[in-house]
């Protein structure tokens, strides 16, 4: 006898969704199968879609932001919000290390953080400018089971910038496929560091800070035949360079990143009074920018938030000086319902299995499979506002707004973290073990 089953949904089976029954042991999933058989318990699915767990590839909880100011979501808090929207599974980062040691001790700092976790969790490891050597570094990203090493090659002032010379040597170790190197790519020689007004966003870091620093990403990545990806492209420019210049790489050894605050938004919301509810770095584009990466969507390989809010207060109390504003929104708990209002469940996979598998997390992850991680969700299609906030933050940008799905209950490991929206104490998240080959 199973533990669980989930009856009569429609279940997402290969890019597309099947009548069918999804039957639970323990922590796995044990069968799908249209036939019935006995279970200790049973949910009814019935005009309910049953989809893999999400996977947000990009959050940061627990961050320090600017003027002293903390983010608003913890690992409790941000599992929450995660398992509201149908997020099982989320991937942060550890602090930015230049040494192996330095890399041991964020790993270490993390794990005692993310006890409070609901939901599983992975971590990316992060990396400024080198005193190890990248080969060093990158061994002991793999061997921590953190298979993908963030870089910046901008705030050189904070000091988590990475030189072009660490940048192509991680680069260049990544090609044996072991490990992916995440950046952050904006030139810095390109921003506008003495103007600090935040309403002059986009101006103090124009659309070429990610072109340019994206295209020298490329070479050095078609060059060494390394492993790269680039965080929340923001600029459908970009993604059209890619495709004219480096349609050998792409999708290969290169992949694209973005966000939902990039396809919903537009940089004219800085001339609003509330301005300061959608600063972000890097910040929102123009609207010829955000329909150029609409059209563009299916060459991103993955859809996640960068979710990292601050409260309201922290950031109107900046007034407008980027010296002291916090950067950062939240998304945890709309990722889903938002990319699915534009593109349907033709957007799942870059939800779900790509991040698995590009992050060494599947077939554990982002697949409804036997022997796969029973995390899935029940989401019906229909009308429906964006009218809940269950982050521990007191805003969204996002709330509001009309979107075509809602999240009815999400399930992980085989236990509901949230069941016909309501939250159930009693799960508990552990760390996924990484691994790329």
């Amino acid at each position: 006898m199973y533990d669980r089953r989930i009856m009569n949904g429609k279940v997402y089976q290969d890019g597309e969704f099947v009548s069918s029954n999804v039957y639970i042991k323990g922590e796995k999933i044990a069968l799908i199968s249209p036939e019935e058989f006995p279970a200790k318990s049973s949910t009814d699915a019935g005009g309910l879609c049953v989809a893999p767990g999400m996977i947000d590839a990009h959050v940061h909880l627990s961050l320090n932001g600017a003027g002293g100011n903390p983010s608003c979501d913890d690992y409790r808090s941000g599992s929450i919000a995660a398992a509201y929207g149908g997020v099982t599974t989320f991937i942060d980062f550890l602090g930015e290390a230049a040494t192996v040691a330095e890399m041991r001790g964020f790993f270490q700092e993390k794990t005692a953080q993310a006890q409070a976790a609901l939901i599983d969790y992975a971590w990316h490891a992060s990396a400024k400018d080198l005193k190890d050597s990248a080969a060093k570094m990158a061994d002991q990203a793999v061997a921590q089971g953190t298979p993908s090493i963030k870089l910046y090659t901008t705030y050189r002032p904070s000091g988590i910038y990475s030189s072009p010379e660490s940048v192509e040597a991680l680069i260049a170790r990544s090609a044996h496929e072991d490990v992916r190197i995440i950046i952050h790519a904006e030139d810095d020689t390109l921003i506008d560091h003495d103007n600090k007004d935040a309403r002059k966003l986009p101006l103090n870091r124009p659309p070429e800070c990610e072109i340019e620093e994206v295209r020298k990403i490329a070479e050095w990545t078609r060059k060494h035949q390394g492993n790269s990806y680039i965080v929340h492209v923001n600029c459908g420019e970009t993604v059209e360079m890619l495709k004219n210049d480096y349609s050998d790489i792409l999708h290969k050894n290169l992949f694209l990143e973005s966000a939902p605050q990039y396809f919903i938004f537009d940089e004219s919301v800085y001339a609003a009074d509330d301005y300061y509810r959608y600063t972000i770095t890097p910040p929102l584009r123009s609207v010829e920018q955000r329909d150029l990466l609409r059209r563009n969507w299916r060459e991103i390989s993955v859809f996640a938030t960068d979710h990292c809010p601050f409260s309201l207060k922290a950031k109107r109390d900046a007034q407008g000086d980027l010296a002291v504003m916090p950067m950062g929104m939240g998304g945890l708990e709309y990722l889903f319902p938002l990319m699915h209002s534009l593109y349907g469940n033709a957007v799942i996979d870059q939800l779900t299995v790509n991040p698995a598998k590009l992050f060494g997390l599947y077939p554990q992850k982002g697949v409804l499979a036997p022997g796969s991680d029973a995390d899935l969700i029940l989401y019906r299609e229909g009308s429906a506002v964006l009218d809940e906030l269950h982050s521990a933050a007191d805003d969204s940008p996002y709330l509001g707004l009309e979107v075509n799905a809602k999240v009815i209950s999400t399930m992980s490991r085989g236990r509901w973290v949230v069941e016909d929206g309501e939250f159930r104490e009693g799960s508990r998240g552990k760390f996924v073990f990484g691994r790329l080959r």
